[in-house]
């Protein structure tokens, strides 16, 4: 069509007010353009849209039938600008984001929740996973953005430290154990454990810790949540290897203890990843910000 948005602007600009003159005045134009771009707008359509008289213009029947559709048209090609322009803003978007559940527990709910409030046209999808299946994720662009544990590997990642927080051991009441505050890992060897599953980077941890102290890990139970640790070491059912931050809400109501772990690698450490060398969308890279200056000020 030999038309575009500003001449249907115009249109209706001139049938609200019954003047070209007010029309070319509120579109910014002079009134000889304006009456110019009336004249073509007809000729494109074959047909007269408004009728001229002393006093001004009125619509006739097919400019009724187009001022109706106009206002349509034109509402929706401006809610189509501001959703595009967004985008370019980061306003708007959709992010992928994969976690460990050490993030999950210990730091991401609030997080996200201010996230939310602060960017509420950008949509986060959380998915839960181990931190060698998030890295893959990443690299492989089936998440934008990922929060891990340390990694063995991390080979087209760049890594961002976001939290640090301290492994401890977790005893029932009474448990021999409990009547020292700090202890080495080896003394907890002795004893039944509880531990989260194959595959976590805890789990992968510990077994090397272990063997390099040349022992096995006695693992008794293995569950998929630092909740179900709690639930089983309170049970009486072994000792377990947690984060503290992850547990802490659970010591006081189940009577536990977390003792400090006396190993260089009882710090714990979580990172933001994404794929070395790639731009992320503008939504990412405010939710990427909005997570690593979170990190900073804990």
């Amino acid at each position: 069509m030999g038309f575009d948005w500003r001449d249907l602007e115009l249109f209706i600009a001139a049938a609200d007010s019954g003047s070209i003159a007010r029309a070319a005045e509120r579109c910014h134009i002079v009134p000889s353009a304006a009456s110019k771009r009336l004249s073509d707008l007809e000729a494109a359509f074959g047909t007269a849209l408004l009728e001229r008289h002393n006093r001004g213009v009125r619509p006739t029947a097919a400019g009724l039938a187009l001022l109706v559709r106009s206002r349509g048209l034109l509402e929706e090609a401006g809610r189509v600008e501001r959703e595009i322009a967004s985008y370019g803003a980061g306003l708007s978007g959709h992010v992928r984001l994969f976690a460990n559940i050490s993030s999950i527990v210990e730091f991401l709910p609030p997080v996200l929740a201010s996230f939310d409030r602060q960017w509420p046209g950008i949509r986060v999808d959380l998915e839960e996973h181990v931190s060698a299946r998030i890295a893959q994720a990443v690299t492989e662009g089936v998440a934008d953005l990922g929060v891990v544990s340390e990694l063995l590997r991390h080979d087209g990642l760049e890594l961002t430290l976001c939290r640090s927080d301290e492994l401890v051991l977790l005893a029932p009441p009474g448990h021999p154990l409990t009547r020292q505050t700090r202890l080495r890992f080896a003394a907890a060897l002795d004893y039944p454990m509880v531990g989260l599953k194959a595959g976590s980077t805890l789990h992968g941890r510990l077994l090397l810790a272990a063997g390099d102290i040349g022992r096995d890990l006695p693992l008794r139970i293995q569950v998929g949540s630092f909740d179900a640790v709690c639930a089983m070491v309170s049970a009486g059912l072994g000792v377990g290897v947690v984060p503290r931050a992850a547990i802490s809400p659970y010591l006081v109501p189940l009577g536990l203890a977390a003792l400090t772990l006396d190993e260089p690698w009882a710090t714990h450490h979580l990172y933001l990843c994404r794929k070395a060398g790639a731009s992320l969308s503008p939504a990412a890279e405010r939710l990427f910000g909005h997570l690593a200056a979170s990190g900073e000020s804990a």
